[in-house]
């Protein structure tokens, strides 16, 4: 055992040679002891206030005084302050009584040589307990500090336990503004938050959860709709946290849920006012070029579609839906009558028209929008084995949102009318693009593109909606 620090011992004992022998044996371990030795109750009061000791080692039975009133005294003035018995002699039965009452440990005085280590060791709890009643008490402070955060907040704030029982443990009182709904009711109905959830948005929900159970990972900020018990429809932004045992089980989430109803509708308007754009720029291609009326519209729709299949996450689904829009903007430097040219275009006006893909480019490339519009719009005529245009591209080289275009861009120009020949049927154009799967066009684009339509995506049915 190694040699520690000083330690100030207060003993409750009346006979000074056993003092002297269990500071001899605690001085092994201790070499700096400072001790006060008293055999009464009030003088032991006395010194538990202003000698401030480490720890109590206390006789178990002196004139007028014993043990267990050291233990019952400690207790109440100093509970942190570890007792230790030391005794003449003791049946199994006493020292149960003791270490009932509260003392961390006896030893017989024929065995004085065991009471350093009873000394170390009673220490050692001190410390750990003291340590842990100063992490409870923060706990506390902190849960404090945190309720009273969470009842002022204006946002949502949960915890949701999914072990060893599914429901909310704590809803913030901002529950019932948000949702008209007091905390109580989601207490008592832990499947009220998957009903106030939108009905076109539980699955995602669903999704959610089960991502979140099944993954290790985070996952980003979710916004949905909720129905408030008044039946308003609000939009709602979450971001969870996932909580583990020690086990690095998954035992719940906490949350925070915030109405962004109003910044929703201000972004709404402002994407409306966005896309009303984009189609004012379509449509100046259309006059240009007639016979495109519904193409942009038609890959648009086409792309976006082909992107959510896929699995593409929102914001680049609707980075396709734009380039879909724009993809032809480039045309707009392309004489209109090459564009309308009823016969075959001949090597320098067909050199011409790939320019467009770079045209498109560098007229878009400079705009701060929140999407690689300008690269896809770069990269729509690429393919995967390299015969495409401007840049030769192959595989990998060539973004996603592209690739998707890519395919859209065939199977509507297909199967639209142009100066130079009829429109083909859609069979055709499904057969252009599945012989290509793999070589020029990606295959599963490809597949997911022909399943759209095999189930009902038709141009034709929606062009009076574009």
């Amino acid at each position: 055992m190694s040699k520690k620090g000083k330690i100030k011992i207060l003993f409750a004992e009346d006979l000074p040679t056993d003092v002297d022998l269990a500071r001899w044996e605690i001085s092994r371990v201790f070499p700096e002891i400072e001790a006060a030795v008293v055999d009464t109750e009030h003088d032991f009061m006395e010194k538990l206030k202003e000698f401030s000791p480490d720890l109590v080692i206390s006789d178990y039975l002196m004139p007028g005084f014993d043990g267990m009133r050291v233990i019952e005294l400690v207790l109440k003035n100093a509970p942190e302050l570890p007792v230790i018995i030391l005794t003449g002699s003791m049946n199994e039965d006493t020292a149960a009584e003791c270490m009932k009452a509260g003392a961390i440990d006896y030893v017989i005085k024929e065995h004085m040589a065991r009471l350093p280590y009873a000394v170390v060791e009673a220490l050692e709890k001190k410390e750990i307990k003291i340590a842990k009643e100063k992490a409870e008490k923060a706990l506390i402070e902190s849960e404090k500090k945190f309720r009273l955060l969470a009842e002022k907040a204006n946002d949502l704030i949960y915890r949701y336990e999914l072990y060893p029982e599914e429901g909310f443990s704590y809803v913030s009182p901002a529950s019932v503004r948000i949702t008209g709904y007091t905390p109580d009711n989601f207490y008592k109905d832990p499947d009220l938050i998957t009903r106030i959830v939108h009905s076109e948005d539980r699955d995602r929900l669903l999704n959610i959860t089960n991502y979140y159970i099944t993954h290790s990972e985070q996952r980003e900020t979710l916004t949905m709709r909720w129905v408030r018990k008044d039946g308003k429809v609000v939009w709602i932004e979450q971001q969870n946290v996932r909580i583990f045992d020690d086990n690095e089980k998954l035992i719940a989430l906490e949350g925070i849920a915030r109405d962004v109803t109003e910044r929703h509708e201000a972004a709404e308007r402002i994407r409306e006012a966005f896309y009303s754009i984009i189609t004012v720029v379509s449509d100046i291609l259309t006059a240009r070029d007639p016979y495109i009326e519904y193409h942009h519209r038609n890959v648009s729709r086409l792309s976006s579609k082909i992107a959510e299949k896929i699995g593409l996450d929102d914001t680049r689904i609707e980075a396709v839906k734009v380039a879909g829009l724009l993809h032809d903007i480039g045309k707009i430097a392309i004489p209109a009558e090459i564009l309308s040219k009823p016969g075959k275009l001949n090597d320098k006006e067909f050199s011409l028209i790939q320019q467009h893909s770079i045209v498109g480019y560098n007229i878009l490339r400079n705009t701060r929008l929140p999407w690689p519009v300008a690269e896809i719009i770069h990269q729509h005529h690429e393919r995967l084995d390299g015969s495409g245009y401007p840049g030769k591209l192959k595989g990998n080289e060539i973004c996603v949102e592209a690739r998707i275009i890519a395919v859209a861009d065939v199977v509507e120009a297909m199967t639209s009318h142009r100066p130079y020949r009829p429109a083909h049927k859609m069979e055709t154009a499904l057969e252009e693009i599945r012989g290509k799967s793999g070589t020029a066009f990606d295959s599963r684009i490809v597949e997911v593109c022909i399943g759209l339509i095999e189930n009902g995506f038709d141009f034709k049915q929606d062009a009076s909606k574009n």
